[in-house]
């Protein structure tokens, strides 16, 4: 058995499609792309591998992160800064839509 900390598991099973949801929402309030990418920190190769994945719409889908994810793009697309936390606690429920055991 391999011992991985909760970020480690996540760092390839959410955040991916976390960043991907994030981005997917940006240009939905008509960010370019280009821009979009360049604000979350992943390529657009990466956004493009990821953004018609069941998970991220598994993640917009859901009441809780749609409104979470509505509020961190509002504040991303007014140049404000969102704080790592805040990253975390989405990671964290976007974790137990994919049947993860939750940060604690």
């Amino acid at each position: 058995m391999e011992w991985k900390t909760y970020c480690e598991e996540s760092y390839t099973k959410v955040i991916p499609y976390l960043r991907t949801a994030i981005i997917k929402t940006l240009v939905k309030k008509g960010i370019p792309v280009k821009k979009a990418v360049k604000i979350v920190g992943i390529s657009t190769t990466a956004y493009e591998r990821h953004v018609n994945d069941k998970k991220v719409n598994m993640i917009l889908q859901d009441e809780e992160l749609g409104d979470m994810i509505e509020g961190v793009t509002s504040r991303l697309s007014a140049g404000e800064v969102v704080e790592a936390t805040s990253f975390c606690i989405l990671c964290s429920k976007s974790r137990k839509v994919f049947g993860l055991q939750p940060c604690t």
